[in-house]
């Protein structure tokens, strides 16, 4: 176990309710005695709120819910969101990460997380991790008005892990985990998904196996979870000792091939059966556009339906055949069986898509007895074509005159940055 334990000096730096305290920021306003909230009110009370000032946050507000569930405080702002400014507030934090470490040192996790792989300059700047990574934030806070928080660790998973359980209830918004704290910090975590890596579903499955903490994980069989869960099985045992083999500069050198292409959307309203359909068509169009901008076919296409709050619950099923397609017809169709065949007649709140099992696109596609060759040659021109003038006059230069229906969302969805007005 020992030989797995590669020491490096990675801190993973989290920009603190990051599109609030940019709002902050713009507004010359202190994220931490503003009460400011970031949610689209045009979208109604079912708007969900993207994020809350640390100020309300330590008041028991969540971080994530609707609109209509915002409890009333004095002198409540609610900013509408405006993507094209947290982007570039990304972009400048990233340059100052930049200042400090080599690009193949930086692995930018999100647009508020980074980690900073050190290893390499604790020489260079004389000081320990814990000092630069201090340096760090406070330059970032002191040129944007954005405060962060910072875990430290050995490698990826423990300054990760350092991040999400301690540092965010550290006095200086720092904390650590090496090696030799995993036993202390890291093997009494429950429940299982307050892991990083590890989701309500297979935590779940750890449970069945009376795996119910990280302790448990740890001294669990390893060739048994592997029999059980694969590769990830082994992973989430090392993972449960505190190991993990990644490097940062060398995750920008692997390529990792795209598995999977898809889309989700939270609907604005409620939509039934009937108006769902307009919805399928244009995701549909979606995800074939996708494919074919990657140059993929898929043979195995996921519907997610969830139903209105007031409802709950959903279902997740697949449908695969034999013949690749990129075409949004015969997704829209293997859309609508699963619907149909899974579907309970509840109303309707959001819906994802996605094509996976996919396989190179060829010139040359096979077609069944029953297909009419020339057509289908045909509708490839005519989504190629259609592709080529979206690209060069943007989306909604070419739309289903259905997406003009008050059902349809597509042409609202093309104007938006990150799901949201710019």
């Amino acid at each position: 176990m020992e030989a797995y334990k590669i020491k490096r000096s990675i801190i993973c730096i989290d920009l603190k309710s990051f599109f609030a305290s940019v709002e902050c920021a713009l507004r010359g306003l202190d994220p931490f005695k503003t009460p400011l909230i970031v949610a689209d009110k045009g979208r109604g009370g079912g708007s969900i709120v993207l994020a809350v000032t640390p100020f309300l946050k330590a008041r028991g507000m969540p971080s994530r819910c609707r609109l209509h569930e915002v409890e009333q405080t004095a002198g409540l702002i609610i900013a509408s969101p405006r993507m094209r400014e947290y982007v570039k507030m990304s972009a400048r934090i990233t340059e100052i990460y930049l200042r400090f470490v080599a690009e193949e040192d930086l692995h930018i996790y999100s647009i508020d997380e980074a980690f900073l792989d050190l290893t390499n300059y604790l020489t260079y700047y004389q000081k320990d991790v814990r000092s630069i990574a201090r340096m760090i934030l406070e330059t970032i806070l002191k040129e944007t008005k954005v405060p962060a928080t910072c875990g430290i660790g050995d490698n990826l998973l423990l300054a990760k892990l350092a991040l999400d359980l301690y540092s965010k209830k550290a006095s200086d918004g720092m904390a650590h985990i090496h090696y030799d704290d995993v036993a202390e910090k890291l093997w009494p975590v429950k429940p299982l998904s307050d892991m990083w890596g590890i989701g309500r579903r297979m935590e779940i499955r750890l449970n069945r196996l009376n795996i119910f903490s990280v302790y448990d994980l740890a001294h669990a069989n390893k060739k048994h979870l592997k029999k059980l869960f694969g590769v990830i099985g082994e992973e989430l045992y090392y993972h449960a000792h505190g190991i993990d083999l990644s490097v940062i500069s060398e995750k920008s050198s692997v390529y990792t091939p795209m598995k999977s292409v898809g889309l989700g959307q939270t609907l604005f309203k409620d939509y039934d059966a009937e108006m769902i359909m307009q919805i399928f068509l244009e995701m549909s169009d979606e995800v074939a556009e996708r494919l074919r901008f990657i140059r993929k076919h898929a043979k195995t296409i996921h519907l997610g339906i969830g139903y209105s709050k007031a409802i709950g619950g959903g279902f997740s099923r697949q449908l695969s055949w034999d013949v690749s397609s990129d075409d949004p017809d015969a997704i829209l169709q293997a859309v609508m069986f699963l619907f149909h065949k899974h579907g309970e007649a509840y109303p309707i709140r959001s819906v994802f898509i996605r094509a996976t099992n996919l396989t190179p696109a060829v010139s040359i596609f096979q077609s069944s007895f029953f297909e009419d060759a020339h057509k289908k040659a045909q509708r490839k021109a005519l989504w190629e074509t259609i592709d080529a003038v979206r690209i060069r006059f943007g989306k909604k230069s070419v739309a289903r005159l259905s997406s003009y229906l008050a059902s349809g969302t597509m042409l609202e969805r093309s104007t938006l940055v990150g799901g949201h007005h710019g």
